[in-house]
């Protein structure tokens, strides 16, 4: 959204809703969705239940609009990266290496998203779709790349969909499996594990033949 062509009475209720969400990812990562009352969220955000509910109708509806925002933050910081003018190798290292920062800057909304898992919400089928619909487009550039790559001879002949289906979720297993107790030591070492791994398997080398593996 572009701040700058609101007014300043828009521009002020913006920041109103961001304050309300910040509070409620603290208390929903921290206690879970159950344990949160709307109640609760008015009093970290200083704000009092009437405002909240001028911005959200209930707390399942906040509660997909921080989900949102989060699945979109995540995926504005990849999508870049996979649309980039680098070769295909630099832009799976560099899209692999970014979750470094991700994980990092996002610790409580992934917390979160995690405790979803397994809980029964009247916003569960609309987080999930939303999901669903970033994974799927994070796959499909992955295999466009791997695509693109394997023709050129910079990669082995490969299954483009299964091999871009491998790196999407072994990252998307190790971030939440890091996100509980983040440290980033271990976290940038893992990562650096999996991109050596990856590009390890895909990089072509000299005596490779034409033979697809999977």
């Amino acid at each position: 959204m572009d701040t700058a062509k609101l007014s300043r009475k828009e521009r002020e209720k913006l920041s109103h809703k961001n304050e309300i969400l910040e509070a409620a990812l603290s208390l929903f990562s921290s206690k879970g969705f159950h344990n949160v009352s709307m109640q609760d969220i008015a009093d970290k955000s200083e704000f009092g239940v009437g405002t909240l509910y001028t911005f959200f109708e209930s707390k399942e509806q906040l509660f997909v609009e921080l989900i949102k925002a989060g699945i979109e933050k995540i995926g504005q910081l990849l999508i870049p990266i996979l649309e980039s003018n680098q070769d295909e190798k630099d832009k799976l290292s560099e899209y692999i290496q970014a979750h470094v920062d991700i994980l990092e800057s996002n610790k409580e909304f992934i917390k979160l998203y995690i405790s979803q898992y397994g809980t029964t919400t009247l916003a569960r089928p609309l987080i999930e779709g939303i999901s669903i619909d970033l994974k799927a487009i994070v796959t499909t550039k992955l295999e466009s790349i791997i695509k693109s790559g394997t023709q050129k001879h910079i990669f082995r002949k490969v299954h483009p969909e299964i091999a871009a289906l491998s790196l999407r979720a072994t990252l998307e297993a190790f971030g939440l499996e890091s996100s509980e107790h983040f440290d980033k030591v271990k976290v940038k070492a893992g990562i650096s594990m999996i991109e050596r791994f990856f590009l390890d398997s895909l990089l072509r080398k000299e005596t490779d033949s034409d033979t697809e593996t999977v």
